[in-house]
């Protein structure tokens, strides 16, 4: 990965940030109500022509990276809260509990992410606040489980050992020394995760459990325009590269938080390697 990768991405992710949110103001139509004939031609009032529906094509992907990007988010965030919880509460707890929660992680972890996102939607019904809960729930399992490892990776250092011999509370390490130090790892998960929900949004609502067809979101205009890619590609093509753009930059800004560590992992080395040989 380039020195540039990471801000091209970052790049492309605040140009969809920006122009969901700015969405009204760069459209004309509504992405849902017909605008012109069926599979119209670009032109003055549609920049990109209408869908087989006769809306416009332009402002239903601005509208859908909103429905997307939100969906995403919000998502990620329940997989985020819910795993960063229960992994940092199995380290905390420790004993029977702990392993009771590392054997439903691992148990669920067999299970593929996407089938047990399907699972989740199959259980509460098709839609669009169906998808997003599935999305964020499926993926609990294994952030609870990174963050575990790594919670017990930060515990085993030897100022964790000093504040124990100093009585600090149990509370106030994971407080105050073992939270703030896993804050690299947060970034590099979260953003790895987040670009997890991001497929897993799409590919639900490509495969249809939005329920809905008409709604603008990029998932669905992939699923709806399928049927129309020799007459009009662009309904399959515009959608499909804009997801593919969006899910790269997402793993991109993730591995580069993840190389990140590097330096902080080389002078927890060099602290441990002088402790030792004060010790000596």
């Amino acid at each position: 990965m380039t020195r540039r990768t990471p801000w091209l991405s970052l790049l492309w992710l605040v140009l969809v940030i920006a122009s969901s949110v700015a969405a009204p103001l760069l459209t004309a139509h509504d992405p849902i109500q017909p605008v012109a004939v069926p599979l119209d031609q670009p032109k003055k009032n549609l920049l990109l022509g209408s869908d087989q529906l006769g809306r416009d094509l332009w402002a239903r992907l601005v509208y859908g990276g909103r429905a997307t990007m939100s969906a995403s988010l919000l998502a990620a965030a329940i997989t985020i809260s819910g795993g960063l919880l229960l992994g940092l509460g199995a380290s905390f707890l420790g004993g029977w509990f702990e392993r009771l929660l590392l054997l439903l992680f691992n148990a669920t972890m067999a299970v593929p992410g996407l089938l047990l996102a399907m699972l989740f939607v199959a259980s509460m019904g098709p839609g669009f606040p169906s998808v997003i809960l599935a999305a964020g729930l499926s993926g609990i399992p294994g952030f609870a489980r990174l963050i575990h490892s790594q919670a017990g990776a930060v515990r085993s250092r030897p100022f964790i050992e000093a504040a124990t011999a100093l009585g600090a509370g149990k509370l106030w390490i994971y407080t105050f020394h073992i939270l703030p130090n896993l804050r690299i790892e947060l970034l590099s998960f979260g953003t790895t995760y987040l670009a997890w929900t991001f497929t897993g949004i799409t590919t639900l609502n490509f495969l249809g459990l939005a329920g809905d067809p008409s709604i603008p979101e990029w998932g669905v205009l992939l699923n709806t325009g399928r049927a129309f890619l020799i007459q009009a590609p662009q309904l399959v093509l515009l959608p499909g590269v804009l997801i593919s753009l969006t899910i790269l930059s997402f793993f991109s800004l993730g591995e580069w938080f993840s190389s990140a560590r590097l330096p902080l992992y080389k002078t927890l080395r060099s602290e441990e390697k002088t402790d030792q040989d004060e010790t000596i």
